[in-house]
């Protein structure tokens, strides 16, 4: 990679990382993406053009990547391309000439008030780490929080006595989410546990590990696949299965879609209208069964 193409490069990660708040997995996958399209031969200073970007993708293509992946570059490419403008470096967006192909729309998996039971049995609230473990999920199906948002979750922002926690979500939106008083009282539990684990350092996360240190979404995940290793119903089941499931379960009990959107964080409501699908799709299973003419 020539000089003048890594300095733009960090320059960017640095815009990504601190002037738009985006989460780390966003900037490595854009800071990935770009350096590939270099080494491909494509330059960030000299030849950043819609022929070399469109050339990168159709090589992409070629290679049998998702359209879904594509779709990810055309992102990454408009955003790079913007900021091009932005800062000087470049008279012309062509970026926005792009067309991102159309990914097919995945609908989340999520699992039933029984099966949620069933995962948060598993663990042994005997001990001190069980505690932990089952407080973890109680919170990611309670608050609907993603893994990143419950792994970075303060001791601080968690108020066991009005039931909410003020979580940092995406962009470094914060929001204040009310959670059940099952889940406060194992939160509280949790907390008396706590200071078992702390070392010298407190880290002020919720969540720490047996060495005192904080949690890292990965924690979280081996956290939920040992409740769903043991409870076979969940098989599959992630973090982000208990989000989903936070979302489906709100709008089946009659939350209206815009309170949906705001525990979730969602910066728009678009995004949290693919929850409607499922439940849609639940309306039309019990009409078919229900309902004389539904039936076959």
């Amino acid at each position: 990679m020539q000089e003048e193409d890594r300095l733009i490069l960090e320059s960017f990660r640095d815009e990504l990382n601190y002037g738009r708040g985006l989460s780390p997995v966003t900037v490595k996958a854009y800071v990935s993406q770009l350096t590939a399209f270099v080494r491909s031969g494509g330059s960030l200073s000299e030849d950043f053009s819609a022929v070399s970007m469109r050339k990168f993708l159709m090589e992409r293509a070629s290679a049998d990547i998702s359209s879904r992946t594509i779709a990810r570059m055309v992102s990454c490419f408009r955003t790079f391309s913007s900021w091009l403008v932005e800062t000087g470096r470049s008279e012309d967006d062509h970026a926005q000439l792009l067309q991102s192909p159309r990914a097919p729309r995945m609908l989340p998996g999520f699992l039933g008030v029984s099966e949620v039971k069933s995962v948060l049995g598993v663990y042994d609230v005997s001990t001190s780490l069980g505690i932990r473990n089952r407080a973890v999920v109680e919170l990611l199906y309670g608050a609907g929080l993603r893994a990143a948002e419950a792994a970075s979750l303060l001791v601080l922002n968690t108020n066991t006595v009005a039931d909410t926690v003020k979580v940092m979500g995406k962009g470094r939106r914060e929001r204040i989410v009310p959670i059940p008083s099952g889940t406060s009282k194992y939160l509280e539990k949790w907390l008396e546990h706590r200071r078992e684990f702390l070392k010298e350092d407190d880290p002020g996360t919720l969540f720490i590990s047996i060495r005192g240190r904080r949690l890292d979404p990965r924690d979280i995940r081996r956290i939920v696949s040992i409740g769903v290793e043991g409870a076979a119903r969940a098989a599959g089941a992630t973090p982000h299965t208990f989000r989903h499931s936070f979302a489906t379960h709100l709008l089946n009990g009659g939350a209206d879609i815009r309170t949906v959107q705001e525990l979730l964080g969602h910066a728009g409501i678009g995004t949290t209208q693919i929850y409607t699908h499922l439940t849609t799709e639940r309306l039309k299973g019990v009409y078919m069964q229900s309902h004389p003419r539904g039936k076959k």
